[in-house]
């Protein structure tokens, strides 16, 4: 009896030495009753994620009386529409592109392009100009008059006398942004206070 009396003694000690098991990970991974579920990270960016899925890093105002309208092609992240001035035969667009960390080329080699597509510029119609807003530093590039060859990078090019380009690049931390207008001489000399207004406002996100 005195042997029986001994071993419970030891199996109650036991069971009140005996830790309480952890939660499953399953229990620390479900929220509270009534508490929603934890929202998913957004998805990596990279230089192969697809223009058209790339968040913007930079935001800006538009300027007033410029119509957004929808998107031509993924690399585009913004185009508007500005109101043709008196005497002109259409109105000018401004064009806003990002492709991502890395992506989209040399500073040069853009202004270098957009100065190629245009023709009959007289000497020194070319101005270049370093700035900046917000941190960010700004390129920018003015042709106040001359022939531009319209078109799509690579197809056909219809040529427009009379144009003239507003061109800014932005640095950002997540890239390179790409703000081009072209249209009417004298259209875009109107909305050229405009345009510089909207670069002073280009700030991170």
């Amino acid at each position: 009896m005195r042997t029986v009396w001994i071993a419970s003694l030891v199996v109650a000690f036991t069971a009140c030495k005996k830790e309480r098991e952890p939660p499953s990970s399953a229990s620390l991974l479900a929220p509270a009753s009534g508490s929603p579920p934890a929202a998913a990270a957004p998805p990596p960016v990279s230089s192969t994620t697809p223009p058209a899925l790339l968040p913007m890093g930079v935001t800006w105002e538009d300027p007033p009386g410029w119509e957004r309208v929808g998107k031509s092609n993924p690399m585009r992240k913004a185009t508007y529409r500005i109101p043709r001035a008196a005497g002109d035969g259409e109105d000018a667009e401004l064009a806003v592109f990002y492709f991502g960390p890395g992506q989209g080329g040399s500073i040069e080699a853009n202004v270098d392009r957009w100065v190629k597509q245009f023709s009959d510029v007289p000497d020194g119609g070319v101005r270049r100009a370093d700035r900046s807003a917000h941190g960010l530093r700004q390129h920018t590039v003015e042709i106040d008059k001359g022939t531009f060859s319209s078109g799509m990078p690579g197809g056909p090019t219809r040529p427009k006398p009379g144009f003239a380009l507003l061109g800014g690049i932005v640095e950002a931390p997540t890239g390179v942004y790409f703000f081009k207008m072209t249209g009417p001489s004298a259209t875009v000399k109107a909305a050229r206070p405009a345009f510089y207004q909207l670069l002073d406002s280009v700030k991170p996100s």
